[in-house]
């Protein structure tokens, strides 16, 4: 099974202080991967050191075998990284085809986005059938003339996804998918997520601290605290480790 994203040994530092330590894991095609831990164990860091929103100290991030440390966040996303956010992230006065579009052509080389910026034109027919492909996918086929105020935080949840399926991704990182929403809500969304990465085959690195869905949704996870990576293996491996219960509970590991 090929490696699509991997970092190998990334640290860093903010004033000196260690918020990741040499932090090494791989996420394979089509696989569907947890990143776990409590608050301030550097999940959040992580994601934006592999986007290139923070640069790295120490260590390398590799995007489908390819050395991406130096690059900047736009080619990151144009090589196969696609990312939600745990605030919702929506344009305010646009639609939610709208969304869709703007990502579609961001993804372009730059000419086509300056000739896109100068033009103002509508939507081509190209940028209709990408669009209404992802919003039928996601069910959302309804909505596409709506403005985003419109939407229910689980709709709004939906939309960013979309947002990122436009940019056709190799991997894609969500962060916090459940937040802000009900049990209800949240299995509803792991389901849709679990049909889309089966009928998309993107591979999925996800930060949740609902421990249910990470459990219902990832195979394998990776456990994070203060900086550290503790342990990893099977999510059910994972959750059940004397590692897990120090993390969150603060029981100490008995070697």
């Amino acid at each position: 099974m090929s490696t699509v994203l991997a970092t190998r040994g990334v640290s860093k530092y903010f004033s000196g202080i260690m918020a990741l330590d040499r932090v090494t894991l791989e996420v394979n095609a089509g696989e569907r991967v947890g990143l776990i831990g409590p608050n301030g164990a550097g999940k959040t860091t992580l994601f934006n050191c592999i986007l290139g929103v923070l640069p790295v100290e120490v260590g390398e991030v590799e995007l489908n075998g390819e050395d991406i440390t130096s690059l900047p966040v736009h080619h990151r996303a144009r090589k196969g990284i696609g990312r939600t956010f745990q605030q919702i992230e929506l344009f305010a006065d646009s639609t939610v085809r709208d969304h869709l579009v703007i990502a579609y052509r961001a993804n372009r080389p730059r000419w086509a986005v300056v000739h896109d910026l100068l033009t103002l034109g509508r939507p081509r027919p190209e940028e209709m059938e990408a669009s209404d492909d992802v919003l039928e996918l996601l069910g959302l086929q309804g909505l596409a003339d709506e403005p985003v105020e419109r939407l229910s935080l689980g709709q709004g949840r939906l939309l960013e996804v979309a947002r990122t399926l436009m940019t056709n991704p190799d991997v894609v990182l969500l962060d916090e998918p459940s937040s802000g929403l009900d049990r209800r809500e949240t299995a509803a969304l792991a389901e849709t997520l679990v049909e889309i990465q089966a009928e998309r085959g993107f591979a999925v690195l996800l930060v949740e601290h609902d421990i249910e869905l990470v459990s219902s949704f990832t195979t394998r996870s990776y456990l994070l605290d203060f900086g550290h990576l503790l342990t990893s293996g099977p999510t059910e491996e994972v959750m059940a480790s004397p590692e897990m219960r120090a993390a969150y509970l603060g029981t100490a590991v008995v070697a």
